[in-house]
């Protein structure tokens, strides 16, 4: 099934305020690489190798030259090795002794905003509402109702018996 996305995490991603955006190995999508300003190689690594295949040993130069280019080499590097030079060199590996630290993600210059997150704040800021009595009319009992997550156009097609007799703490949990 892997991979869903096209970056995994080398390293703990965090935002601004300490929480993890992302741990080692998450699959990380390439809108986040953008908008997060991730490094590519430090924070996040591609999924998929779109590299070409190393040649066999009796392949012709172009397929060496290629490789090579791939691999990151310049062309006056290749230029100057000859085609069982280009077969015998060995990739550079570059391997880092210590993981590089966690990147943390400053939300201001985040320029795609976390929907969910910003949904869930209104929320929380949202004044309590109480159920309304028994004399309400029905645009405060579909305002309680949707307050307390019924959809829109289900309040709207219910009577105000209806949403009187909704069990909204079973259906759609406590609200404190």
């Amino acid at each position: 099934m892997r991979p869903n996305s096209e970056y995994t995490a080398l390293t703990v991603i965090k935002t601004n305020t300490g929480v993890r955006a992302y741990n080692p190995g998450d699959d990380v999508p390439a809108s986040a690489v953008e908008n997060l300003g991730l490094v590519v190689g430090t924070h996040v690594m591609p999924t998929s190798n779109k590299t070409l295949p190393r040649p066999e040993g009796r392949a012709k130069r172009a397929d060496w030259e290629a490789y090579w280019l791939g691999q990151g080499m310049t062309q006056e590097e290749i230029d100057g090795l000859n085609r069982d030079e280009l077969a015998e060199k060995d990739p550079l590996i570059e391997v880092s002794e210590e993981p590089p630290p966690p990147f943390i993600v400053a939300e201001q210059n985040n320029p795609a905003p976390d929907l969910v997150a910003q949904q869930a704040n209104e929320q929380a800021a949202a004044e309590h509402l109480d159920a309304p009595g028994p004399h309400a009319r029905k645009d405060e009992w579909m305002t309680y109702a949707m307050w307390r997550g019924m959809d829109e156009q289900t309040a709207k097609d219910s009577t105000i018996a209806q949403l009187e007799a909704v069990d909204y703490d079973t259906l759609f949990g406590a609200k404190e």
